[in-house]
């Protein structure tokens, strides 16, 4: 039974049309060998919807209309059923699971016009710790190794800081992932099969591999990071599993998080999904290239372009602006024996950086760009340089 709000939404309470409707769902899901997630998803929001279209006078998925149709999602926004008014993201999950369910049972007529709908547009919030943070962040997780009071959570962030996985995957990362001959970690993501490969960062090697000897001791120790055998009982877990909870590890992170201090301040109190920014854009912010960061975060190329182009313009949107603003790039010999008419473009003998991003594709900016601006003759200007 899930429980929402002050009402719940129970698969007992499905008609016959809607359980049966559900399982072809979820057998269909098996047999395309859907990632467990998206089989928990299945599994979870038709029990959703269904109560949901229920309540509409809809008892089997067959008796669905473009209007009822359209009737559920206004309700799902209004937060009229027994659930608080529901985001953009979760209602494309909710729909997206009925074309799941109306593809399962070959209902052509109402997938038609189901196929048709259109989530509403998000704005991308891509929160991330700045370079000072995660440095300040691993520095405490550093420490508190060192303390030997609570190894599990400074591994836990060291191993969120190199490779970043999502938090589900991390519960149960598995020693064989981790080269230490080669110095690399490999190791096969959980919700889209893709593998995640990344090298070991030199200063945190010592810390694992004398914290591989000491977890060892523990029941599947040898095998998981994070063995549930470490874990003190709480009581409270509904089925034995060998390692650690996504509930612990991310309790485990805040730790780390909630002891970190920058110049007097808290750093930002993000979620452990936020280590993935974070990594993605400490590659990024340093020249590097979309698929240096989809080999490591096992995204698509494309996914890691959606999400972060905006924020990190590429080499096309540098070279329209310079076109579009050409003087822009022009400065004054103001400070230089040239004469003050003398206009240079920006890269000639200029001090001013530009920063580098992936999206400039490798291109080395750190120094500089030479756009090869106008400079007369030196026997005609002597420049600074050439009279030193």
């Amino acid at each position: 039974m899930k429980s929402m709000a002050k009402k719940t939404y129970s698969e007992s309470a499905l008609s016959k049309a809607w359980l049966n409707s559900r399982h072809e769902a979820l057998t269909r899901s098996k047999a395309k060998n859907n990632s467990k997630g998206s089989y928990d998803n299945i599994k979870r929001n038709s029990v959703y919807l269904a109560n949901e279209f229920q309540l509409l006078g809809v008892n089997s998925p067959d008796e669905i209309t473009k209007e009822n149709f359209s009737k559920w999602i206004e309700e799902l926004r209004q937060g009229t059923f027994p659930c608080k008014e529901l985001g953009a993201g979760t209602i494309k999950k909710r729909v997206e699971t009925l074309r799941a369910i109306l593809q399962a049972n070959k209902l052509d007529e109402q997938l038609d016009f189901v196929q048709l709908w259109r989530p509403d547009k998000q704005a991308k919030n891509i929160k991330y710790w700045s370079l000072q943070e995660i440095e300040a962040m691993n520095d405490i997780a550093i420490k508190t190794f060192h303390d030997g009071k609570y190894l599990g959570r400074a591994v836990v962030h060291i191993l969120h800081n190199m490779i970043a996985p999502r938090i589900d995957d991390s519960t149960s990362f598995k020693w064989e992932y981790i080269d230490f001959e080669e110095r690399k970690i490999r190791f096969p993501a959980t919700k889209n099969k893709k593998m995640c490969s990344q090298y070991l960062e030199e200063r945190f090697v010592p810390l694992l591999i004398n914290y591989s000897e000491w977890v060892s001791q523990f029941e599947g120790g040898d095998i998981y990071l994070f063995p549930s055998a470490m874990m003190q009982k709480s009581g409270t877990t509904k089925k034995a599993i060998p390692h650690a909870s996504a509930k612990t590890l991310a309790i485990w992170l805040k730790y780390i998080r909630d002891l970190t201090v920058v110049d007097g301040k808290p750093v930002q109190q993000l979620s452990s999904h936020s280590y993935r920014h974070t990594l993605a854009m400490r590659y990024l912010n340093t020249g590097n290239k979309y698929e240096n960061v989809s080999m490591i975060l096992g995204d698509d190329i494309a996914t890691i372009e959606k999400y972060y182009s905006e924020l990190m313009p590429n080499k096309e949107q540098r070279l329209a602006f310079e076109k579009a603003f050409a003087q822009s790039t022009q400065i004054t010999s103001e400070g230089t024996v040239q004469p003050a008419w003398l206009k240079r473009k920006r890269g000639s003998n200029s001090s001013i950086t530009l920063s580098r991003s992936d999206a400039f594709m490798g291109s080395n900016l750190r120094g500089g760009m030479d756009v090869g601006g106008f400079e007369p003759p030196a026997s005609s200007l002597q420049t600074k340089h050439s009279s030193n």
